[in-house]
């Protein structure tokens, strides 16, 4: 039975006499330090499925090899690439060999691998002759499958025992859970999923968890789930993503994604733990607009408004227009607490607050600074003429009869405008004086 080999192998390699090739029983490969197997017999042919053996590595033959145990086989306790690296040979030790046969599909052997060196003229080891007998149906063999089977079974038992614990707990939780494919397809979902999100189990399973998420979120929680699968690591941060509700809504949900291995450590699938966070996003909203905006009025408060102020200043800056500054305060507003009392202040300041909203554009900013005092940021203001034809506008509009029960009140306005060139506090230094002017000149006026 005779060995074929590769056109391009050394003529050293071939008059190489390492392996007994009289019992047909072995089959003979022999594999260059690259991992391509540049010769092999006919028996290596038939036990591996292919006449298409030469020149291809063992990987690209879909060969996985296993220890004794059925672990994976490290590199490091690889006969061949141990003969390689040290050239010593390797007395035959018990492999487990899965390959793709392409008569048979996919099968498994128990082999006995021996391995030696095979030398160029110099001493170098250029290739590995392997000795490959197949001893499934031997002794040995069949002692190896009984042990591997009752390790797999013990693997199989403690995964269900796990998986029925696992479950218990997440079908008592609050947290809504999910187990994916490694496609992203829901395979099993706590039964929480109908408490918080509306949906029934098994309208979930077997679809993609993407379109059950915000739009808006959908890549950043497709990618959280690509990181878990990729890294196989449990360390990933809590990610908060709206996922859609049966009543047509949205809803906050911390989500956090880890990996999911069968009982060989593979990773199979992905765990999802969605916390609703609804309530916790509103709360943290609601303070950050209280932050922001006056209690009373719902305009912006003070602070927010020099923020406004400075960056429609710094975006102005340069571009040709202006922006208009204009400073209110309500005329005699003590007399009106004093007459009426402070509710019915209180009441008259939110009517002022609303007309001057809506009789401004959407792009201009409303603000109560304190007090009767209101402040209003023009955007994109052509001319000073226009700030002022602006300011005249919102005097008409305050100084109008309102609801039965709010007296009637005017407005004084100081009006300043400025090209970007200056900073918030010097143009509200400025407005203030303008005001100012207005408050003496009789009320009820504009002044620059």
């Amino acid at each position: 039975m005779g060995v074929r080999w590769v056109d391009a192998a050394p003529a050293a390699l071939r008059d190489a006499s390492v392996v007994d090739l009289r019992d047909g029983s072995v089959a003979a490969l022999v594999v260059d330090e690259d991992d391509r197997i540049i010769a092999a017999d006919e028996s290596a042919e038939l036990m591996l499925g292919t006449h298409e053996l030469l020149g291809r590595t063992r990987t690209s033959l879909g060969l996985r090899f296993t220890a004794a145990d059925g672990s994976p086989l490290a590199a490091g306790d690889d006969p061949v690439l141990r003969t390689l690296a040290s050239g010593e040979p390797s007395a035959p030790s018990l492999l487990g060999v899965e390959s793709a046969r392409s008569d048979a599909g996919m099968s498994f052997s128990w082999v006995e691998v021996g391995t030696a060196p095979l030398r160029l003229a110099d001493g170098s080891v250029a290739a590995v002759a392997v000795s490959w007998r197949e001893v499934s149906d031997q002794p040995r063999g069949r002692a190896a499958t009984a042990a591997l089977v009752r390790a797999l079974q013990s693997l199989s038992k403690a995964a269900v025992a796990d998986e029925v614990r696992f479950r218990a707990l997440a079908e008592n939780a609050a947290d809504v859970v999910i187990q994916s494919d490694v496609a992203g397809r829901c395979v099993w979902v706590s039964p929480a999923v109908r408490e918080v999100l509306g949906w029934e189990p098994d309208d979930v399973v077997g679809q993609s968890l993407l379109p059950l998420v915000h739009p808006d979120d959908r890549e950043r929680a497709n990618e959280q789930r690509r990181a878990a699968l990729a890294s196989g690591s449990d360390a990933h941060e809590r990610l908060e993503v709206r996922y859609t509700t049966t009543a047509g809504g949205w809803r906050w949900m911390s989500a956090l994604s880890r990996p999911m291995r069968d009982p060989t450590g593979r990773v199979v699938g992905g765990l999802t733990a969605l916390r609703d966070i609804q309530d916790d996003v509103e709360r943290r909203e609601e303070l950050r607009y209280l932050a922001g905006h006056d209690g009373l009025t719902g305009l912006v408060n003070r602070e927010a408004a020099i923020h406004h102020l400075a960056r429609a200043l710094q975006n102005t800056a340069g571009s040709g227009s202006l922006v208009g500054v204009l400073y209110l305060d309500v005329d005699r507003f003590k007399d009106v607490n004093d007459t009426y009392g402070h509710a019915t202040g209180d009441r008259l300041l939110i009517e002022i607050g609303h007309r001057l909203t809506t009789t401004l554009r959407a792009s201009d900013i409303v603000a109560r600074l304190g007090g009767d005092e209101f402040l209003v940021i023009l955007s994109q203001v052509k001319e000073e003429q226009h700030a002022v034809r602006r300011a005249m506008s919102l005097l008409e509009m305050v100084s109008r009869p309102g609801d039965e029960g709010i007296p009637a009140a005017t407005v004084s306005i100081g009006v300043v405008t400025d090209a970007g060139d200056r900073d918030p506090a010097d143009v509200l230094h400025e407005a203030d004086a303008a005001l100012y002017r207005a408050k003496h000149a009789g009320r009820n006026t504009v002044s620059l």
